[in-house]
C-alpha cells in the first residue's frame, strides 16, 4: 500500500497564487484621454533624456509626439555620452520596441504641469497595471517628474529630464493608442 503524504505548505501556496492571479486585471487600457499638444511648452523635436548622479544618462529615452503620444525606447545601458546614445538608435531597436504595448503611452501638459501615462512591463502577457508621472515643466527643453505611481506604490522624485534635438524621430504610429 502507498501512502501519499501531504505537504501542509502546498494548499495554502496554490490557494494564495489562485485568489492573486484572479485580482491581476489583463491588458488594462489607458485612462488619460489622447489630445494633441498643441502649445510650446515643451519641444517635441527630439527625445529626451533623464542623467543620474554620476553624470551617466539613464537608459531610457523618451520621445513625444504632436498627437499626444509617448515613444519609450530602452537602450541597452547607461551611458555617459549622448553620442553612444544616438549610435544605438538603430532601425531595428526602434522597431523592435514598437511592437511592445509597454513602450507607449500618452502624455497631457496643462500649463506648466507635465502628466503622462504609460503601460507597465507585462507580468506573464498581461498588462495588469499603469504608470502614472506627474511634473513640472521648467523650460521648453527640461521638466522634472515629481511623482511616480507605478500602479502599486507612489514615490516622491525629482526626475529631471533635457531635451535632445534629434531628427528624424521614430513614428509614432503603433496599434495600442486610438
Amino acid at each position: 500500500m502507498v501512502i501519499m503524504k501531504k505537504n501542509v505548505f502546498t494548499t495554502p501556496v496554490i490557494l494564495f497564487l489562485f485568489t492573486f492571479s484572479s485580482c491581476l486585471k489583463e491588458n488594462v487600457e489607458l485612462n488619460f484621454p489622447r489630445e494633441e499638444y498643441l502649445g510650446d511648452n515643451l519641444r517635441i523635436d527630439g527625445f529626451y533624456y533623464q542623467k543620474k548622479s554620476d553624470g551617466t544618462m539613464n537608459n531610457l529615452l523618451h520621445f513625444f509626439y504632436k498627437n499626444g503620444v509617448i515613444f519609450e525606447i530602452i537602450i541597452s545601458k547607461d551611458i555617459a555620452v549622448l553620442s553612444e546614445c544616438i549610435a544605438e538608435l538603430t532601425n531595428e531597436l526602434v522597431e523592435s520596441q514598437r511592437k511592445r504595448k509597454y513602450h507607449w503611452g500618452i502624455f497631457i501638459i496643462k500649463n506648466n504641469d507635465f502628466y503622462s501615462e504609460q503601460w507597465a512591463t507585462p507580468i506573464d502577457g498581461n498588462y495588469v497595471h499603469l504608470i502614472t508621472q506627474t511634473g513640472e515643466i521648467l523650460s521648453d527643453t527640461c521638466f522634472m517628474i515629481t511623482k511616480f505611481d507605478n500602479g502599486i506604490n507612489i514615490y516622491d522624485v525629482h526626475g529631471m529630464w533635457y531635451f535632445y534635438p534629434y531628427s528624424p524621430k521614430p513614428d509614432s504610429t503603433n496599434t495600442f493608442i486610438k
